[in-house]
């Protein structure tokens, strides 16, 4: 088995407007709207191509999203810089697309080791 990949879940995204769930098995999940990634939202031109990549470090355990898009990654209602890096926590909204107030696609919940403490209604 490659390091980079485990049978069990770490940890979850859970879609706000359906509340389906992404599970996050690989040390790395890549999210974009190229095939290739992970979590990819194809029929999204504002998501970029390789959008970011949520990355669990295996000894502390510690969660982070990195951004590498053009448009930008919201977490929290705070944007960030493309290329910043961002502590993730259970609870935190992440936005892949949100422009003037205007949601253009939906939010994911960050949940980590199997439990989400705030299931937020956006």
């Amino acid at each position: 088995m490659d390091i980079h990949e485990r049978s069990q879940p770490w940890g979850k995204l859970v879609k706000v407007d359906t509340e389906s769930e992404v599970l996050l098995v690989n040390r790395e999940c890549t999210v974009g709207r190229r095939k290739g990634c992970d979590l990819s939202f194809p029929a999204s031109k504002l998501v970029s191509g390789d959008h970011c990549k949520i990355v669990q470090d295996e000894r502390s355990g510690l969660v982070w999203l990195e951004d590498m898009s053009t448009n930008g990654t919201v977490i929290n209602m705070s944007k960030l810089v493309k290329k910043q890096v961002h502590m993730l926590q259970n609870g935190d909204v992440i936005y892949f697309v949100y422009r003037k107030n205007e949601l253009l696609c939906p939010p994911l919940i960050t949940c980590i080791n199997g439990t989400c403490l705030n299931l937020l209604s956006v």
